[in-house]
């Protein structure tokens, strides 16, 4: 599920670039990109400065505006364009069909705690923020998606070490209006600024606030949990969180380490079309995005924002093939040679 696993990479200056700049445009068009995205898609892997300034402009337009060769043909012979993105639909059999091919365990959130770097009931939302932001960053908490209350935040927690980990009551208890606790997955500068997007509003939310390109939100509303789970698993990808929201969807907080935001563009862009084929939220893949915070009630929903899995560095290799790290029954013994008169009990009760 790579963004080049269908062009070959960009050549070294003078060996071709002008060349391969036309036949990526050609690949993005096929990929249902906007032409925007086709030239951040190109500017993120262009070998040498464009020459002149609007070469990769030129070679976008050039390529929207033709009639690629190569483009897939109806019966009748006509071309036929790509589905645009919001008309495509979630096939569940299609996502049944992946996770079919391992078999779920039995607890997921068991399987999940094996395998987690970091023991998810030691952590709080604080401690979470802790270990995957780094020392002097800014993460917005909300309490609200939308409206008024959504475009202010919260709290804003600067991330120190060491770090007062306490998490006040209106953040644990989910917030002034019950719907629970969101944050910005990325970090800020806690700055207001126009936002060109929104006719120069200010806004502390924008991508102008974003200090670095980290992570992206994956999640499902329409899938079933144990598929949805038994498919993220199996992604080489770079999974540094798992969390439910508190209802029956789960968030998972994927690392990207983007420089620019036209790089986490190139990296995200071309996973839109079939993940949301297979259940994900296309909406949510954005930079500014907000995320759950674990460790946070969720009250109208008479739920808990329960963390899952983290790891804050983590790997490529899918959790699939990860190994134990700790087994709940080790744990187990553990605890009972810790305290025998729980041992007692447990025996007592058999």
């Amino acid at each position: 599920m790579s963004a080049n696993d269908s062009i070959s990479p960009c050549p070294a200056a003078s060996n071709g670039v002008h060349s391969w700049q036309l036949s990526a445009a050609h690949h993005c068009r096929r990929a249902g990109m906007s032409p925007a995205e086709a030239e951040s898609f190109i500017a993120a892997r262009i070998t040498r400065p464009p020459k002149p300034a609007n070469e990769i402009a030129t070679a976008v337009a050039r390529a929207f505006n033709s009639k690629p060769s190569c483009q897939p043909r109806a019966y009748n012979g006509r071309y036929s364009a790509p589905k645009k993105i919001t008309e495509i639909d979630f096939e569940p059999a299609k996502l049944h069909a992946i996770a079919s091919r391992i078999q779920s365990p039995r607890n997921w959130r068991h399987w999940l705690w094996e395998r987690s770097p970091k023991r998810p009931e030691t952590q709080n939302a604080f401690s979470f923020l802790a270990h995957l932001y780094a020392q002097g960053e800014l993460v917005h908490i909300f309490d609200k998606m939308d409206g008024i209350e959504g475009k202010t935040p919260l709290a804003t927690i600067t991330i120190s070490s060491p770090m007062d980990c306490r998490v006040p009551d209106l953040i644990r208890k989910g917030g002034r209006f019950g719907d629970g606790i969101w944050i910005l997955c990325n970090p800020v500068d806690g700055k207001s600024h126009p936002n060109p997007r929104q006719n120069n509003e200010l806004s502390c939310r924008s991508e102008e606030s974003i200090t670095v390109f980290r992570y992206a939100v994956l999640e499902s509303d329409q899938a079933v949990p144990d598929d949805w789970l038994a498919f993220i698993i199996q992604l080489p990808i770079k999974i540094a969180a798992i969390y439910t929201s508190g209802s029956r969807s789960i968030h998972c907080l994927i690392r990207l380490d983007a420089k620019t935001k036209a790089e986490w563009d190139s990296l995200v862009q071309p996973l839109k079309r079939p993940l949301k084929l297979l259940g994900a939220d296309a909406g949510c893949l954005s930079a500014v995005r907000l995320t759950r915070l674990p460790g946070c009630q969720r009250p109208n929903k008479n739920g808990f924002q329960r963390l899952l899995y983290l790891c804050p560095n983590p790997t490529t290799e899918p959790l699939l093939d990860l190994p134990v790290i700790q087994s709940r029954a080790d744990a187990l013994a553990r605890w009972r040679k810790l305290c025998p008169r729980w041992n007692f009990n447990q025996k007592a009760s058999q």
